[in-house]
């Protein structure tokens, strides 16, 4: 009789240390980073970018190191790494806004950037960003996550994909 009451007991135990807390979600996000900041309440026009799609508000470049340049075939490859921030929120609804039931409050990442340039315009060819997010603040205290930039080099703009786990 014994024997069932344990086999009960231990199912319930991985039960409970299996399942996820209620309130984790993966939120896949995507959109376009736009240079300027036209998003209302950005702190600085001239450092900022406005972010459209799954994240809504303004990006900051926080640190950028210069960690390597290569001139190979009339091309400069280069590579950056440093440290931004994003303050707006997760556009739950995707209505294009910030509004009551989203995800409020800032994001910090880690990031390393690797171009390719014309030696001679010193033009961008290609370029791409990597951004863990390595803090958050508000709604986004805890947050985990990725996001993954290419750059548009035709319109100035950068694309981004990636996802945000609270």
């Amino acid at each position: 009789m014994r024997k069932p009451i344990v086999s009960v007991a231990v199912a319930v135990v991985l039960a409970c240390v299996v399942a996820a807390p209620a309130s984790a979600s993966d939120n896949q996000v995507s959109g376009v980073q736009l240079p300027g900041a036209t998003a209302p309440d950005c702190e600085d026009a001239s450092a900022s970018f406005t972010m459209t799609g799954g994240l809504v508000g303004c990006w900051y470049e926080d640190t950028a190191t210069f960690t390597q340049e290569k001139v190979q075939a009339g091309k400069v490859l280069i590579h950056f790494s440093g440290t931004e921030h994003f303050a707006g929120c997760l556009d739950v609804d995707g209505d294009g806004q910030c509004a009551a039931g989203d995800t409020h409050g800032t994001l910090s990442f880690a990031f390393t950037f690797t171009g390719q340039f014309d030696a001679i315009t010193e033009s961008e060819i290609r370029g791409r960003c990597h951004h863990p997010i390595v803090s958050g603040t508000e709604d986004f205290a805890g947050a985990t996550g990725v996001l993954n930039f290419k750059d548009d080099v035709a319109n100035g703009t950068s694309p981004y994909k990636g996802h945000v786990k609270l």
